[in-house]
């Protein structure tokens, strides 16, 4: 006879005579039952929940019902919390196995309460059922000697230093370290558990011009507390560039040029049991310091021109505000995401002619705020059916100024005193996921966007033509071609997009993917200077296609193979008015571009045995623009023509070599030849650029015996670009190779510490800067780790 019991017990009740006792009552009549006689057996062996239990909680319960907001309030990561129970009553009962809920659910014996839930993890076994029964039916016991308080501490110091001969801003700008001594520590980290649901934890590192620090309070059911702040440095070299025709050796701006990148932040939650999931946060970004830069203009002899270097001061600091919010509602999720920025940048620069022909100083602020708010909904209707949906709200609001002055020639000032941008969008969006079918899944969606952006400035430009030999003769600035410029225009723009997967073919996986763009975007400007008699009104439409078809398949479990192929197009067309635009205004000439884009990859992998692995990657990226003019004096003769070519390829190669079990290998080895071509309108200045690149990445490691572990990495890189034009233009280009060498030893020295003696060999020698960028290094440190707990 089929044994039926009610869905759910009430009231657990304590027998102080025969230990745990638990009577069961119907919680209303007809409540729903489940058939008992579907279940599982129960496991006949003794259970370990260390071995057995806990590892099916890992990797099937705890996503959902772990301590940190767990779904109906039922928690499995102490034995306490999983014998109380959640929002619908206790849901393990230590003894009796068929009268515990959990069971009936990982069972799936109970319509619409499956565990785990589809998409949450794969479904639990019968084998793994029953080793739930037997852990229940033998009392649920938990770890035996489970800490209610942990603490663990680890830290890594290090010391060591880098020589270097020859360049060493071009060292520490390619390989992201300073020259010099070095040391701090590596890493530190330290957690500590003082309850079953409260956790203090600290980590980060603190080197020579890099440090990191992250602090987290988290107390399950009530919220956390996270905050950091990180900081690097960027270097720089102040090598400008070089050509024989221009100068017998590369320019040097004479000083190191750095720039620190850094964050602070910190981060209130709210995880109150039946609450939204709720954030608060402060984000402080900034960049300081000077960047490198290289200027076209002042560097030159006669009619040649130079490359000069330059470097540019940089304050940009930025101050977020941002709240999000998680809930779940009817089986809705609800994602809301809100951000604003306080936004300010001032630069300056002043590029000087190391010839003494003359210098420019450049200086410009810009800040603004921005605020964005988000909202994303998302619900399984069904079985088969997966629909998400969202609306965006953006508002800018900017001001900016920029003023420029020249006084190679005569002393000219630029200035535009005063930007202001206003900027508002709409965006929203619908997606669903269908199937799967028979072996096929269709993915979907659409997307329309509205913007209107509102701009308005003033230019305003000096000359003193009493500027002579480098002196300034006279400081009266007369006003040339002031400006008063309005520029507004509304964007429309629509997306769709569609994903097809199948995998009803034996060992092999069909896909295919597409994305269409339509775009509409009309803009107005005009200069508001009485007599200027610049109007121009132009009606942008712009049509995106993106498709991409391929396929996997492994047809011997050895051997797998993946291809696609890819098409791009984008095609924008430009309408003017022809009573307003001017008859050489740029770009009111241009008519139409189109950009076409052929994209082709295919994968071969090889693994013929446990100790080799090998696979072979070709890629090739073709892109052609093309460019419709109408006839403009001065600027267009008008028609059609390929204004440029840009052809890739990429051949990789991979292998993993394990010939000794405590020997591990790997390399990989690509070889990339590129072309760029574009329209030179028979000029011998324009002239094709075109080159190779070569690269290999290689890795070993040998386990000595227990306690010694011996490493190595080596990489290499070398191009060749250039343009043959030396004889009429500057030449544009770069040549090098670069070797890295790092090895180094492991030494377990007891159970808790560990030291590494790292050696680092570094060469770089580029040509086409005359060997100004040269160098050669070696650096070595030395990191104990030590581990407490």
């Amino acid at each position: 006879m089929n044994r039926r019991l009610p869905l759910r017990p009430l009231i657990p009740v304590w027998s102080a005579g025969c230990g745990l006792a638990v009577f069961w009552c119907l919680a209303a009549a007809g409540a729903d039952t489940v058939d008992l006689s579907k279940l599982p057996p129960a496991a006949s062996r003794q259970v370990d929940f260390s071995k057995d239990i806990k590892p099916i909680f890992d990797a099937s319960c705890i996503r959902c019902h772990g301590p940190i907001r767990p779904k109906s309030a039922f928690r499995l990561d102490t034995r306490a919390n999983s014998l109380k129970g959640g929002d619908h009553g206790v849901d393990i009962v230590p003894g009796r196995s068929a009268g515990s809920p959990l069971i009936h659910y990982v069972a799936n014996l109970v319509a619409d309460m499956q565990m785990p839930p589809d998409g949450k993890g794969e479904p639990l076994t019968p084998a793994q059922v029953g080793l739930l029964r037997a852990w229940i039916d033998q009392g649920a016991a938990w770890e035996k000697n489970a800490a209610t308080n942990e603490f663990s501490f680890s830290a890594t110091p290090a010391v060591g230093g880098t020589t270097v001969s020859g360049n060493k801003q071009k060292f520490s700008e390619l390989t992201w370290q300073p020259a010099g001594v070095n040391g701090g520590y590596d890493h530190f980290e330290m957690i500590e558990k003082t309850s079953p649901g409260a956790t203090f934890a600290m980590a980060g590192h603190m080197l020579r011009d890099d440090y990191k620090l992250n602090l987290s309070v988290d107390r399950t059911d009530l919220g956390f507390i996270h905050a950091g702040w990180d900081q690097f440095r960027k270097y720089y070299s102040d090598t400008g560039g070089y050509a024989p025709s221009v100068a017998s050796s590369a320019l040097d701006y004479g000083r190191d040029i750095h720039l620190d990148i850094g964050k602070a932040w910190v981060d209130f939650g709210l995880e109150l049991p039946h609450w939204p999931r709720m954030t608060l946060g402060y984000e402080y970004d900034y960049r300081q310091g000077d960047e490198a830069m290289t200027d076209w203009g002042l560097a030159k002899t006669g009619n040649q021109r130079g490359v000069a270097p330059t470097e540019e001061h940089l304050n940009e600091t930025v101050n977020v505000l941002k709240f999000s919010l998680d809930d779940e509602r009817a089986g809705v999720a609800i994602e809301e995401r809100f951000r604003g920025e306080f936004y300010n940048l001032q630069t300056h620069y002043t590029n000087t002619d190391l010839r003494g022909n003359g210098r420019e100083n450049v200086s410009e602020g810009n800040s603004y705020f921005q605020g964005a708010n988000t909202i994303r909904l998302e619900k399984k209707v069904t079985s088969w059916f997966f629909a998400s949906g969202g609306y965006l709200f953006s508002q800018l609001n900017s001001d900016g100024n920029f003023t420029d002055s020249v006084n190679h020639i005569a002393d000219l000032m630029d200035r535009v005193p005063s930007i202001t941008l206003q900027r508002q969008s709409h965006v929203f969006n619908a997606n669903g996921l269908m199937g799967p079918f028979h072996g096929l899944t269709l993915s979907a969606g659409v997307q329309a966007e509205w913007t209107s952006q509102h701009g308005f400035g003033g230019d305003n430009a000096f000359l003193n033509p009493l500027f002579t030999n480098g002196n300034i003769a006279s400081v009266t600035l007369t006003p040339v071609d002031p400006a008063m410029l309005s520029s507004d225009y509304d964007e429309f723009q629509t997306t769709e997009t569609v994903g097809l997967r199948y995998n009803t073919i034996p060992y092999t996986a069909l896909f295919a993917d597409a994305k269409l763009q339509q775009e509409t975007l009309g803009q107005f400007d005009q200069d508001l200077q009485p007599g200027a008699g610049f109007t121009q009104n132009t009606q942008f439409a712009n049509h995106l296609g993106d498709v991409r078809a391929g396929f996997n398949t492994s047809p011997w479990q050895s051997v797998s193979f993946t291809a696609h192929y890819r098409r791009y197009e984008d095609d924008s067309r430009y309408q003017n008015d022809p009573g307003l635009a001017p008859p050489a205004g740029y770009p009111g000439f241009i008519e139409a571009r189109n950009m076409d884009t052929d994209e082709i990859e295919a994968k071969l992998a090889w693994h013929p045995w446990t100790w080799l692995r090998t696979s072979f990657t070709y890629q090739r990226l073709f892109t052609r623009t093309w460019v419709e003019t109408d006839a403009s004096p001065g600027a267009s003769p008008g028609g059609g023509l390929v204004a440029g070519e840009n052809n890739m390829e990429v051949y990789s190669l991979n292998t993993t070599f394990v010939p000794r079990p405590r020997l591990f290998l790997s390399t990989t080895v690509s070889f990339e030849p590129t072309t760029a071509i574009t329209a030179d309108n028979s000029a011998p200045e324009v002239a094709v650029y075109s080159g190779n690149t070569y690269s290999i990445l290689a890795n070993a490691t040998y386990a000595l015996n227990r306690q010694t572990d011996l490493f190595a990495t080596y990489s290499f890189s070398e191009a060749n670009f250039g343009q043959h034009n030396a004889a009429v233009g500057l030449p544009v280009g770069i040549e090098y190779d670069q070797h890295a060498l790092q090895a180094g030893v492991n030494r377990r020295i007891g159970k808790n510490v560990t030291l590494t003696v790292k050696y680092g060999f570094y060469t770089y020698a580029e040509p086409t800067s005359a060997g100004a960028n040269n160098f050669t290094a070696n650096s070595i440190f030395a990191l104990l780790t030590y581990k407490w707990r």
